[in-house]
């Protein structure tokens, strides 16, 4: 079966194809405008405007001819910012109609830094072109921050090119400011192609009414003045107006955010699965793209082996552009991907590269797990390690005197919740969470061992390990296939618990010889901060760092009260929540349980029906969760948005720490016509005021709807794993 991953046009799906078997009507019929005035607001909620978007009958090429000679005057000083090869097409477009480029550039695979940008513009432009995502190299544009850095030294045009981007990831045209941004249909829309569509601000409308050099049959001005009237300039591409007509309503239907959440799940999938084969993916985490993954080939001859794939594995992708031509091979995610799709692609790579992924050596464990002591029972009590040279182990330094593993959380002591407060861990390493987790996993962990490094009997360093599969496919491994991981997934911020560097390499040492006794392929720590201190001394030690989602921070001080809370927020964003939360407060309120409230199980399927609409079926089990819930007990606080004489709409588990509030998991209704306002809106409004009620400092969440917390001024937390030496 083909397995079709080109950078576009995409594959379309049935029922997009299938409306372009509709009838064909007149462009200046009824009917046409019927079609078209129902296009145009969907359209506007895909940019973020309010404004004009324009349909014209061309490529994404043609699209930035119609801005270039509709906004740009010979001698008009423009800055290009190029990011690759897309970037320096848009600059020959406009020195084709006569203005003047300057270029700032990057090297291929890395962004232009924002200061960079500030200084250049401060000079004096007339507009500046941007590429929000970079095809030719897989790099996606800080284009929020572009934006603001231009508007507070220019008031220069600012076009861009979102081709590859748009629905794919947020544009903000009105919020940012933008004059004109264009997209096309065969791209993250997943339409045919033949339609470039342009979204224009006003000023930049007039600019193009005004006496000067401009197209004709691409004059943004004439189409904007047949557009008012409900049609287009010229015959347009019908049929595939008709696709794109029913490509919007499935977008509305799942939601901007979540399509635009999709395709940041499926670029992280595709990229760890790349890495899984020994491959390098091109830009850094934080630059790459949601819709284009670059990954350079070790020894070139990216044509060979693109034919190579589609010859032997029925794969096509896109090969390199410009000087990267020869040296790196372009995988397309855009629109509705399944998983298997990008699993299969990177394997395929993987086979015809000769780097099959198949099952690793077992790890050779350091010398240091050589002397440590022999395993115990629950309710044994760790003894004195025989006298020996202190054994040394990669990390260097001289071994701790007890390394202890303990078979069972309940025959851990009170002295690991004390290095746990020690070391400001979470509460998902304290024993009460470790237990409560052992005996009713949320997800299947077996052969739980709980490390233990003692110095002069004192606890110094500890580490839960299970023997787990990988359910959100962050580190690429393959269905059924298990790694040796500390701690459990549902850990979603988990620290070293390691007093020092010495104690560190004791636990490491350990962590080894489990994993060799296991016969496991891959083995270390998950979800660790990315500037954790001691994260240098793992890789001095082998380590290899691979990075995460991240996890995600509210602190009280931007959000001391709500008006303090709502007034930091972008304006368009803050009305817009006034408006939901008003609405809220007339159709639904908010409850909060303990883990004993009766009704937990029906608000937990709430949660599971959710996971299974983002991708991760059967993730949240809602008796195995309301059992784990329930003996984890103190900590629990679930927080619920209901109906006004109905059910429940939203629901987030919570877990209260002494200074956090950990929101761990959440579900929500959706597609419900007849409430005013979004529960999940509402939901994060209640956490936030749980947070203030509670005295706690800051609020930390997990993965998904990125957009959604950058608008709700919540701040990113790097995570990562760090795999041990084979």
């Amino acid at each position: 079966m083909r397995n079709y991953r080109v950078t576009g046009p995409v594959d379309v799906p049935e029922a997009t194809l299938a409306a372009m078997t509709t009838p064909m009507v007149s462009h200046r019929s009824a009917g046409f405008r019927d079609l078209f005035g129902g296009i145009a607001p969907r359209l506007g909620a895909v940019f973020g405007t309010s404004g004009t978007v324009l349909p014209l009958t061309c490529s994404g090429t043609g699209g930035l001819e119609a801005v270039a000679g509709s906004l740009l005057r010979p001698g008009d000083r423009v800055l290009s910012v190029q990011l690759g090869y897309f970037g320096e097409r848009f600059a020959e477009i406009a020195a084709h109609h006569g203005a003047l480029v300057d270029v700032l550039a990057a090297p291929w695979g890395s962004v232009v830094d924002t200061e960079r940008l500030t200084e250049r513009l401060a000079t004096g432009y007339d507009a500046v072109l941007l590429t929000h995502n970079e095809t030719s190299t897989g790099v996606v544009a800080p284009l929020r921050d572009w934006a603001r850095a231009i508007r507070s030294v220019s008031d220069c045009l600012v076009l861009v090119d979102v081709v590859s981007s748009l629905a794919a990831r947020e544009v903000a045209f009105d919020d940012l400011g933008l004059d004109a941004a264009v997209g096309v249909t065969q791209k993250a829309l997943a339409c045919p192609p033949g339609l470039s569509l342009v979204a224009v601000s006003e000023r930049a409308l007039a600019r193009a009414a005004a006496p000067g050099a401009a197209p004709y049959y691409l004059s943004l001005a004439r189409a904007a003045e047949h557009a008012r009237e409900g049609t287009t300039t010229y015959t347009p591409a019908l049929s595939v107006l008709y696709a794109l007509d029913t490509a919007l309503a499935a977008v509305e239907k799942e939601g901007v955010e979540a399509v635009w959440e999709r395709h940041a799940r499926t670029a992280r999938r595709c990229r760890e699965a790349l890495r899984a084969e020994g491959l390098t993916v091109v830009p850094a985490e934080a630059d790459s793209s949601p819709t284009v993954t670059a990954v350079r080939l070790p020894e070139g001859n990216a044509e060979r082996v693109r034919e190579r794939l589609a010859a032997e594995h029925d794969v096509w992708v896109s090969s390199g552009r410009g000087p990267w031509k020869s040296e790196v091979l372009r995988i397309g995610h855009m629109g509705p991907v399944e998983a298997a799709e990008i699993d299969g692609c990177a394997r395929a790579i993987g086979a015809v590269l000769g780097r099959p992924a198949g099952p690793s050596p077992a790890p050779r464990p350091p010398a240091a797990a050589a002397t440590a002591a022999p395993e115990s029972g629950p309710a044994d009590r760790p003894a004195a390690s025989p006298a020996a040279e202190p054994a040394r182990t990669d990390l260097g330094g001289p071994a701790p005197a007890e390394v202890r593993g303990t078979g069972g959380a309940d025959g851990l002591t009170s002295d690991w919740d004390a290095l746990v407060t020690r070391l400001d861990a979470p509460v998902f390493h304290t024993r009460a969470f470790l237990r409560a987790y052992e005996h009713h996993p949320v997800q299947r962990i077996s052969e739980p061992r709980y490390l233990e490094v003692r110095r002069d009997g004192e606890l110094v360093a500890a580490a839960p390990t299970y023997l787990q599969g990988d359910p959100l496919g962050l580190l690429g491994l393959a269905d059924g296939e298990q790694a040796l991981l500390s701690p459990m997934w549902h850990s979603p911020d988990s620290r070293l618990l390691a007093a020092d560097e010495a104690a560190l390499e004791a636990l490491t040492g350990a962590f080894a010889a489990r994993a060799a006794e296991l016969g496991a392929a891959r083995w270390g720590f998950v979800n660790l901060g990315a500037d954790h201190p001691m994260l240098p001394a793992l890789e001095r030690g082998g380590f290899r760092r691979q990075e995460l989602v991240p996890r995600w921070t509210l602190h009280r001080s931007d959000a001391p009260d709500g008006d303090t809370y709502l007034a930091g927020m972008r304006r368009s964003v803050r009305r817009d929540y006034q408006r939901q939360l008003r609405r809220y407060e007339e159709q639904a309120h908010v409850r909060v349980h303990r883990a004993d409230h009766p009704g937990l199980v029906p608000l937990l399927e709430l949660i599971a029906a959710s996971a299974t609409r983002t991708g991760s079926p059967k993730y949240y089990d809602p008796q195995r969760l309301a059992a784990f819930l329930r003996e984890l007990d103190g900590p629990v606080r679930v927080v619920e948005v209901r109906e006004n004489d109905g059910g429940p709409l939203a629901v987030a588990v919570c877990f209260l720490e002494e200074r956090r509030l950990q929101a761990w998991a959440g579900g929500y209704v959706r597609g419900r016509a007849d409430l005013r306002f979004s529960p999940y809106y509402a939901l994060w409004w209640e956490i936030v005021r749980l947070m203030r009620s509670t005295g706690a400092e800051s609020i930390e969440c997990g993965r998904l709807n990125e957009t959604f917390k950058e608008k709700m001024l919540l701040r990113p937390q790097n995570l990562v794993a760090m795999i041990g030496p084979r």
